[in-house]
């Protein structure tokens, strides 16, 4: 799993857009980055990515949700597969 330290670049560090691969099963978050996580873990893990790249708190894990549909802990049967986003500088977007 990767370390939430490991996410934050060192001091003068230039920061390289993040790509995220967040795959789902039946419309719930079940793993980052081809790693099984919970629902809170793929929350926790997206939010401090999120914030390593300057998007303000939360909206990491609302991109999250709107890729999902409507609140990722209790959907069924909406999407399966893998979605790719990208972090960068204060944006989020969908590769």
């Amino acid at each position: 799993m990767t370390a939430i330290g490991d996410i934050f670049p060192a001091e003068g560090e230039f920061l390289a857009p993040d790509e995220v691969v967040v795959t789902y099963d039946g419309g719930v978050p079940v793993a980052i980055d081809g790693e099984t996580v919970s629902v809170a873990e793929a929350r926790r893990m997206l939010s401090a990515r999120g914030e390593a790249q300057r998007i303000e708190r939360g909206a990491a894990c609302a991109a999250l949700e709107r890729r999902a549909g409507r609140g990722c802990a209790r959907l069924t049967g909406t999407v399966s597969g893998e979605v790719r986003l990208v972090l960068y500088d204060g944006r989020i977007t969908v590769a």
